[in-house]
């Protein structure tokens, strides 16, 4: 990298590099404490999820339609877990390790830039000081994944001394990768383009502009070719057709319902990281200063990075997740404004006023990965266990968000907030009201999305479905002696008399006025139903084993809280 020949790093470099790999150490520890630990958001659960649908016809069940490379990766957690707990954490615990990749490739890149073994681990402690990386990169998304590939692209084009067609067509098929994990990575292969033919555009080389564009498209074309083919089998078109026309559901629309709410997280971050982006900021600024002294490289990574940087910040639906695709690229240019300011020895002022600063930045860093190890998942795995035994693998259940990742739902409906607002809007037209009605659920995991689609269901869920724990309903009907209930029967089958505690009870009921002694069979549709004997309250359940897994309790209604504000 073109920097000033003043270093920021002059004294004992043995003793600095030995702290620096601490600081980092230390860093990655707490990125694997967070995997293990940290709440899930809603994503999560889907994305990790989406692995499970692979012999069920994938792309007939994912909604909206979009590029699943990120639920490949995801299998091996599918493989590896025994339940449904064990699952989430596998996958978390494989994108901690991919976090790691990550970072070593950021540093392979800061050195094929000119950076010295020193100033690149520096590099890396400055990205691991950015909370939307430390707080984001480990979660089970596609943008890790994703993220991994445009870096290994990049890495490719940086090494070595000249770029030649075969590098270019190797980093085309990575950004291809990475656009078959998700096509946010679109952003990716836009930056890398401009970056590799912009370069030659501006030195007014215009056939090795359009040569480097050629081989790029054909190495990106290769797997995006292969994987229509892989899942489309006899019809590949379709699969085309979803890979590039699936998202545009979301990029057109997703956005409207959020009314703009979500620029709240471009100035979230930019406030919980301010001295660290107008490090960044400010050295891509100065890079560019020096375009005409650079080397190919340099210009093409800088290209780069500020593409990626305008796409990521002006995105319509700017979640903290989303972030973590720029952090690693501006993170390269962090050290030259300290290059700069450590070269003022007319100013001695300056000349120690920001690398302090920095220093503060970089030690309260650590300060607020701690404070975040207060949220954790405890709760949501208990559910999630809990939820699980109440389910055979072949009986479903339905959240709009994916939970137990080794169970099936009766659809993948997103309940995101533009899914919320269509379901309302459609009533008994909708999805929900379809998979209420047509395949009835045997569980229903609560939270404030169902909530939100109460009005829309209510209907066929309120006398259908009784809770038995905290956040879960199970298909039936509470019973008080004497007292004549309607019980709307969701699912037909046998159905038996449990306790508060899921213990079996002894007792006769009267259906639709026959008196009878459970278990017995009912079919859906209304049926009259009265506890005649027994205890005061019993509840009437499809036949199962449900002791010790009912808990008295209201809904935790912060099972989510805090997903993006800490």
């Amino acid at each position: 990298m073109d920097t000033p020949t003043q270093h920021v790093f002059r004294i004992n470099p043995r003793r600095l590099t030995s702290l620096l790999s601490v600081s980092i150490a230390i860093k990655v520890t707490l990125i694997f404490l967070f995997a293990w630990h940290i709440h899930l958001i809603m994503d999560e659960f889907a994305q990790l999820g989406y692995a499970k649908y692979f012999a069920y016809g994938l792309f007939d069940t994912i909604q909206p339609p979009k590029a699943v490379g990120f639920a490949v990766f995801y299998k091996l957690a599918h493989l590896i877990g025994w339940d449904a707990a064990s699952i989430i954490l596998v996958a978390r615990m494989q994108t901690a390790l991919l976090a790691c990749g990550t970072l070593l490739l950021v540093y392979a890149c800061a050195r094929a830039l000119g950076e010295t073994r020193l100033r690149s681990l520096f590099i890396i402690l400055v990205l691991l000081c950015f909370t939307n990386f430390m707080e984001r990169i480990f979660r089970t998304r596609a943008e890790p994944l994703a993220l991994f590939f445009a870096l290994a692209a990049v890495l490719v084009i940086l090494r070595g001394h000249s770029l030649n067609a075969r590098k270019i067509f190797i980093a085309g098929i990575l950004s291809g990768l990475a656009f078959l994990v998700t096509q946010k990575s679109v952003f990716f292969n836009l930056a890398l383009g401009l970056g590799v033919v912009m370069d030659a555009t501006l030195r007014k080389d215009v056939i090795t502009a359009i040569v480097r564009g050629v081989y790029l498209t054909m190495g990106w074309l290769l797997p995006a070719i292969a994987y229509c083919f892989i899942f489309g089998g006899s019809d590949p078109l379709r699969i085309a057709e979803s890979l590039i026309f699936g998202p545009m559901e979301v990029a057109a629309s997703g956005s409207e319902a959020y009314s703009g709410a979500l620029r709240v997280y471009v100035l979230q971050t930019l406030l919980d990281n301010t001295f660290l982006y107008l490090l960044c900021f400010g050295g891509m600024i100065m890079a560019f200063k020096r375009w005409g002294i650079s080397n190919e490289k340099t210009r093409i990574a800088l290209i780069f990075s500020l593409v990626m940087t305008i796409l990521v910040f002006t995105h319509d639906q700017p979640w903290p997740y989303v972030f973590i695709m720029a952090l690693p690229f501006i993170s390269l240019w962090s050290l030259i404004p300290l290059d700069y300011f450590f070269a003022q020895n007319d100013k001695p002022i300056l000349r120690l006023f920001f690398p302090a600063v920095a220093t503060f930045t970089l030690l309260s860093s650590y300060f607020s990965d701690f404070t975040y190890l207060k949220i954790n998942n405890v709760r949501q795995l208990e559910m999630v266990t809990r939820a699980e035994a109440l389910l055979k693998p072949d009986e479903k259940y339905f959240d709009g968000i994916g939970m137990l990742p080794n169970r099936l739902e009766p659809t993948t409906l997103w309940l995101d907030t533009w899914y919320v607002l269509k379901t309302l809007q459609e009533g008994k037209e909708s999805e929900a009201w379809r998979v209420f009605t047509q395949s009835p659920p045997k569980v229903i995991l609560w939270s404030y999305r169902l909530s939100n689609i109460h009005p829309a269901i209510a209907e066929v869920i309120d006398n259908s479905y009784v809770q038995v724990a905290p956040n879960i309903r199970l298909a039936g009907q509470l019973l008080q002696i004497g007292r004549q209930e309607e019980f709307r029967v969701p699912l037909a089958g046998k159905y038996q008399l449990y306790s508060a505690t899921g213990a079996p009870v002894s007792a006769q009921i009267k259906v639709d006025g026959m008196t009878l002694a459970p278990p017995i069979t009912l079919s859906t549709g209304r049926q009259t139903i009265t506890l005649l004997n027994g205890p005061e309250k019993a509840l009437l359940l499809p036949v199962g084993t449900y002791d010790g897994l009912f808990k008295a309790g209201d809904d935790d209604n912060t099972l989510f809280a805090f997903t993006y504000n800490r």
